[in-house]
């Protein structure tokens, strides 16, 4: 501990460190704000930045590691009174201790931004320790590159950009799943999943500690071949590892359904994940929308968000995309209008079959438009073809019986389409 924090102390990367909290800070709030208030996509937030603090760490500990040899001691190095792998291990926790403090104020600050929104619960450590393993990752490859090829200039840029690209193009959630974008309570990080990306951090560090650069004190192929055997048993514990991480699947699994739900007073019911507490005020008046929909819309009971049914959920179920409730109203508008209309088959003919479905389009847009209590937002690109989601939302300001004819003459055109 001692010899820890005498390391820390002459780092240069102490005077870095206000750096990595600024880059912690920009990213967690730069990217987007919609997460405050909801305990998992908060958590999922926090574990972002580690997506740039890791490559960053990881050419400064290839420039911190290479300095031994740059300035000509690894002799002294070598023949000191510590062993080497202790005195390695030293520097990469160092750098571990200043990278991974950078990101605990990152996420003391996703924490404290969401408390008075999110309500009951706290950041989960599983999204977190995600993160964590990303940053260790990254700063045993720069560290064990620094040692290979000690420049202080090319080894950290190529080791740095080459991490990001790296995670960049095979990290991804539905890759290697080093980190996540976002963090919906219907998914979660489960320990198994985590347990194997440690197993690949960890087992980098020990290749980054133990693999020699040189191998003085050793002679004949048998010394050689006994001073590489640990740096050959973690290298196999580190491919085995990277096997695991990229055969076990995605990192995020369907969580177990809850033992409770949160569901709007207002009928027909609205129900989310507890953690979705901070939308009830706007999906109460959600509900309140549909209930005052013209009687000739029939609407379900209940709505549901994603994954509160376990196998039973239907595609209609709704999920609140990064805070957009126009994504809920979307897909509630097409479980009103299943409802609200025939069992689908096959029209009679290729002419029926385009007027029924313009007329499908034209009736989902106008029940999201209504549901939302807007028209389709500006920041919202694309929707059904054919429609003009301006003159929609020109129709639901105009009067309750002009958009009630407006609707029957959709459901008409819906019911009088002949099956083949």
């Amino acid at each position: 501990m001692r010899v820890l924090l005498m390391e820390l102390r002459r780092s240069p990367l102490r005077w870095w460190f206000p750096v990595l909290v600024a880059l912690d800070v920009a990213v967690l709030f730069g990217r987007a704000q919609w997460w405050i208030g909801v305990w998992p996509q908060a958590s999922a937030a926090a574990q972002v930045p580690a997506f740039y603090l890791g490559p960053f760490l990881a050419a400064y500990a290839a420039w911190a590691s290479g300095r031994i040899h740059r300035l000509g001691f690894e002799d002294q190095h070598t023949a000191g009174t510590r062993p080497r792998w202790q005195v390695e291990g030293v520097h990469i926790a160092a750098v571990a201790v200043y990278g991974g403090g950078a990101y605990a104020v990152g996420a003391a600050v996703a924490a404290a931004v969401s408390y008075d929104d999110a309500g009951p619960g706290f950041l989960w450590p599983s999204y977190l320790l995600l993160g964590a393993a990303l940053i260790v990752l990254c700063i045993a490859v720069g560290h064990i590159a620094g040692r290979w090829f000690p420049s202080a200039f090319a080894t950290p840029v190529i080791c740095g950009l080459a991490c990001f690209v790296v995670v960049t193009m095979n990290g991804g959630p539905m890759k290697a799943g080093l980190f996540v974008l976002s963090g919906g309570p219907a998914v979660e990080v489960t320990p198994e999943r985590l347990a194997v990306r440690w197993g690949l951090a960890l087992s980098a560090v020990v290749v980054a500690v133990l693999t020699p650069r040189t191998l003085p004190g050793y002679t004949g192929e048998r010394g050689k071949v006994i001073a590489r055997l640990p740096a050959i048993g973690g290298s196999v514990l580190a491919v085995a590892c990277l096997a695991g991480v990229v055969t076990a699947g995605p990192v995020q699994t369907a969580r177990a359904n809850p033992s409770g739900q949160m569901c709007t007073r207002t009928e027909p019911k609205i129900c989310v994940w507890p953690e979705e507490r901070m939308y009830m005020p706007r999906l109460e008046a959600m509900a309140e929308r549909v209930s005052g929909l013209p009687s000739v819309i029939t609407s379900p009971s209940v709505f549901y968000e994603e994954g509160l049914r376990g196998d039973k959920g239907r595609d209609t179920d709704f999920s609140i995309f990064e805070g957009s409730m126009w994504e809920v109203a979307d897909s509630m508008s097409i479980a009103v209008s299943r409802e609200s209309t025939p069992r689908y088959c096959q029209a009679a003919t290729s002419t029926a079959e385009d007027r029924r479905t313009m007329a499908y389009f034209e009736l989902d847009s106008w029940l999201a438009a209504r549901i939302s209590g807007a028209g389709q937002p500006s920041d919202i690109h694309g929707g059904p073809p054919g429609v003009d989601q301006k003159a929609i939302a020109r129709l639901i300001k105009q009067s309750g019986p002009a958009q009630e004819a407006w609707a029957k003459k959709r459901i008409k055109v819906i019911e009088g389409t002949r099956c083949a």
